[in-house]
């Protein structure tokens, strides 16, 4: 089960890269230089911001509450229905109750498999919906400090590449499609972003 949560976070983490410059650039556009001026460029690495980010911690460890709980609660329901399987067991199919105790049995075992497929699909949305939510307040305080800086674009900063774990021909193809080549720490928005993030957040529980 962790291993699909945490590939959940890395398949959301590859999307947020395309919303950033232009949720960015629209803001930062109200303070667009004139024609012919010089433009203001910054990057920021959205992969940082969100496992740097308080509130993302905060929403694992309720995500992990409500995953415990569910499982808690399946542990019961399937108990519930393996004392009405060793009950039917006991007995005798020619008996005048086992009709009776089959049928309930029978009734509760689909119950358990409906409930099991609902809350899966609850729990799988919930967590969808919470990334979400973190990488549009990503993207908003981007936006936030490059209009407040004057910047005009903001460029999406690839995570690092750990190539112990992918082929040449993956390594290749990402250094083609990396986004930034240099960049200098005056111009990476990244820490500010997750402070500003954590101020907001912290305001919040107050």
């Amino acid at each position: 089960m962790k291993a699909k949560h945490v590939a959940l976070w890395s398949i959301l983490l590859v999307s947020v890269a395309a919303l950033v410059a232009p949720h960015a650039g629209v803001a930062a556009g109200q303070n667009a230089p004139a024609a012919g001026g010089a433009q203001k460029i910054a990057t920021a690495n959205p992969s940082k911001i969100f496992f740097g980010m308080k509130e993302k911690t905060d929403v694992q460890q309720r995500l992990a509450e409500d995953r415990k709980k569910l499982v808690d609660e399946e542990r019961s329901r399937q108990q519930k229905v393996r004392d009405l399987q060793a009950a039917l067991e006991l007995i005798k199919p020619d008996a005048p109750q086992y009709e009776a105790s089959n049928k309930e049995f029978t009734e509760a075992a689909i119950a358990f498999k409906n409930w099991g497929e609902f809350s899966q699909a609850q729990s799988a949305r919930s967590e969808k919906q919470q990334t979400k939510l973190l990488f549009d307040k990503i993207t908003a305080a981007i936006a936030e400090i490059a209009k407040e800086r004057g910047i005009d674009l903001v460029i999406a900063e690839q995570p690092p590449v750990n190539i112990e774990k992918i082929s040449t021909d993956q390594l290749t193809q990402l250094m083609a499609q990396r986004q930034v080549l240099y960049t200098s720490a005056t111009a990476d928005l990244t820490p500010d972003v997750i402070a500003r993030l954590d101020e907001k957040y912290n305001a919040t529980k107050k």
